[in-house]
């Protein structure tokens, strides 16, 4: 179970040891605005890459509502339950531990504005020279067919165990150098879902729906989730 602890007014948890000078580290990092993400599907935020001593290198992920509700209040969140950031923390040691590949969690974080209010990041071992599948798809599209079936495989483990990924699409899938897959974003990720079948036609759809959507290859939409 990840510890929780109090730092210069952050809440900042994780189930390592965190030290002083990390802490400092990490506190630096978030308070640094992020910048505008420029690739494919990768979202409205470029992914913040922090060298952390005794971490190395890690993804600070900051928390942004998106939809109409941005433009109103774009990234504080209702003090209800867990926060984003550690339901997503714990969500990727769930699924790490049945066997997907997903980035390490290394930490989240919170810090309260107002009285019922927060802002959250989550901190992540960088997976090194990895593109998104989206990226390999549109440059090297031999490649990427290869290893589309290694995604499908991904996400059969994930319907086993009834796991929703509510995004799940080729920008959130990563490849590293030695084409092993990576799913990443596992934010307002649900358990518990007893409809196989329809598990299965939601990831198979919201797939494909992103590939049309996005002009990727049409090779990419042909992602078999059935057993």
């Amino acid at each position: 179970m990840p510890i929780s602890e109090t730092y210069l007014s952050y809440q900042i948890g994780s189930t390592k040891t965190i030290s002083e000078h990390q802490k400092q580290a990490l506190v630096h990092e978030f308070s640094r605005s992020p910048e505008k993400a420029e690739t494919l599907l990768s979202g409205r935020i470029r992914p913040q890459i922090a060298e952390i001593e005794g971490f190395g290198q890690v993804i600070i992920k900051h928390y942004f509502r998106g939809g109409i509700l941005r433009h109103i209040n774009r990234r504080t969140y209702l003090k209800i339950g867990k926060t984003r950031a550690a339901a997503e923390f714990d969500m990727l040691t769930r699924v790490r531990d049945i066997g997907i590949n997903a980035p390490e969690p290394v930490a989240f974080a919170s810090i309260s504005r107002g009285l019922v209010f927060y802002h959250a990041w989550l901190v992540l071992k960088e997976v090194p020279a990895a593109e998104t599948l989206a990226e390999l798809a549109r440059n090297t599209p031999e490649r990427a067919e290869a290893i589309l079936p290694h995604v499908s495989e991904q996400v059969r483990l994930l319907i086993r165990h009834h796991i929703l990924h509510v995004d799940l699409h080729p920008g959130n899938v990563l490849v590293n150098a030695d084409d092993q897959v990576f799913l990443i974003d596992f934010d307002k990720t649900k358990t518990g879902i007893k409809n196989k079948s329809g598990l299965a036609r939601y990831y198979v759809k919201r797939w494909q729906r992103a590939v049309t959507k996005h002009g990727l290859p049409d090779f990419l939409g042909k992602m078999e989730v059935h057993d």
